[in-house]
């Protein structure tokens, strides 16, 4: 398992920040150029084999013909001459951009993505081996390998490691340090960024790899998720009749709030003063953006808290599994999904399930509204109403969101369902 913790930059200890400056923005640029310039060899490295295979009828054994194992040693072998950062770190750098492109070429091949390109904010990759976490007198530092050594030369510098104060905020952001310091976290890649709102300053976005908490859970244990508009998240499970909810009225209501505000100052916007008119339009919706994110970062804590609240109750039944709905086939101009980050929602548990040792399973969500939970059978008219589910066939009768719950928390639904349905039709 794999977390990031942000810590600020205070300041390096063996040169001075004019210095450090200077180093960080000449690596920042390298690295956005290295990561450009591999973007574009995984294309020339994709059309090649294409190429091939239409010839031959088969792809490339790539180390015969090209000399190089796979897309990520034919872009190092090009881009081996940048020597300005340390050459793990550019590794790192290459070896993100080749596993982006390897993930997402069949979305580019057909014209769905663009192939990734890189700002001049990009921030600076440093692999796990160029990572060093110290403490001393309370205060924590990375000693973080950066230079190549003819980098190193031409700054006149006798080491390629630079010393960085870190500053600790908060327990968590210690814990998390003392653990890695222990061995008990290990750190993986990480980033060095510069945020740019407000005051310039440098951020240290170090990466941590641990293994999943240990709970005595049982895959038998299931625990169902129903996803809907009256309550976005409904739990039931399927070796026990307790069920969980969470209403949507809390996110429904404050997205209102803001959505009414935001009109309010796209009306005031017509005949703001001075103050807001600016340089024209961009200042004027200056206030109309903030809101918008305040919409964004209130979905995104309250997916955290509601996640956060799911997982637990899993891991109190001791659920080795949950299943949710697969949602990708569902429309995005749905009203189900407009309002609601639940693909948001559904990736967060999913993060937190894995840190628990709890597996996440998607299931085709079909039919699970329309189908018995007690007696298993599949009949429209078994939910007459949006809230209130009845059988026809053996008269079990429960809320709706609940009766779906119990049926995506049985093993193996979607072919249970599949089945039921080859009988109706073959009898």
């Amino acid at each position: 398992m794999i977390k990031v913790m942000k810590y600020q930059i205070i300041k390096p200890i063996d040169t001075d920040w004019e210095m450090l400056g200077n180093i960080l923005y000449n690596l920042q640029k390298e690295c956005r150029t290295i990561r450009n310039k591999t973007s574009q060899l995984c294309w020339e490295y994709q059309g090649f084999t294409s190429d091939y295979k239409e010839k031959h009828s088969e792809y490339p054994k790539s180390k015969e013909i090209l000399g190089y194992s796979n897309m990520m040693g034919y872009a190092y072998d090009k881009l081996k001459y940048y020597n300005k950062g340390n050459s793990g770190n550019r590794s790192a750098s290459i070896k993100d951009v080749t596993d982006k492109w390897r993930s997402d070429t069949k979305e580019i091949l057909r014209g769905d993505k663009l192939p990734p390109t890189y700002k001049k904010d990009v921030p600076i990759d440093i692999a796990n081996k160029s990572i060093i976490i110290l403490k001393e007198d309370n205060n924590y530092y990375i000693n973080a390998s950066l230079l190549s050594n003819d980098f190193k030369k031409e700054l006149g510098s006798n080491s390629g490691k630079i010393l960085l104060l870190l500053s600790v905020k908060n327990n968590t952001q210690k814990v998390i340090l003392d653990r890695i310091l222990s061995g008990e976290y290990k750190a993986s890649a990480s980033q060095i960024k510069q945020i740019k709102k407000g005051k310039s300053k440098w951020m240290l976005y170090l990466s941590y790899s641990f293994k999943p908490e240990t709970e005595d859970l049982s895959k038998e244990n299931i625990m169902g998720i129903d996803m809907g508009i009256v309550y976005p998240v409904y739990m039931a499970f399927n070796n026990s009749l307790h069920r969980y909810k969470i209403k949507g009225g809390e996110i429904e209501h404050f997205r209102r709030q803001v959505e009414s505000r935001r009109k309010s100052l796209l009306e005031q916007g017509k005949y703001c003063g001075k103050g807001r008119i600016g340089h024209g339009t961009l200042t004027r919706l200056k206030p109309i953006d903030k809101i918008g994110n305040k919409v964004t970062n209130f979905r995104d804590t309250t997916n955290h808290k509601y996640s956060k609240y799911i997982v637990d109750m899993a891991v109190k039944h001791k659920c080795g599994i949950i299943q949710m709905e697969d949602l990708s086939n569902i429309n995005k101009d749905n009203i189900f999904l407009k309002n609601w980050t639940y693909y948001d929602l559904q990736q967060k548990i999913k993060y937190k399930a894995e840190e628990k040792g709890i597996e996440t399973i998607l299931i085709n969500p079909r039919y699970t509204s329309q189908r018995c939970s007690k007696c298993g059978c599949i009949v429209k008219d078994n939910r007459e109403t949006q809230s209130e589910f009845e059988c026809v066939e053996c008269g079990f009768k429960t809320n709706a969101d609940y009766n779906a719950a119990r049926n995506i928390a049985i093993p193996n639904i979607d072919d249970i369902i599949n089945e039921s349905l080859t009988n109706e039709i073959t009898a």
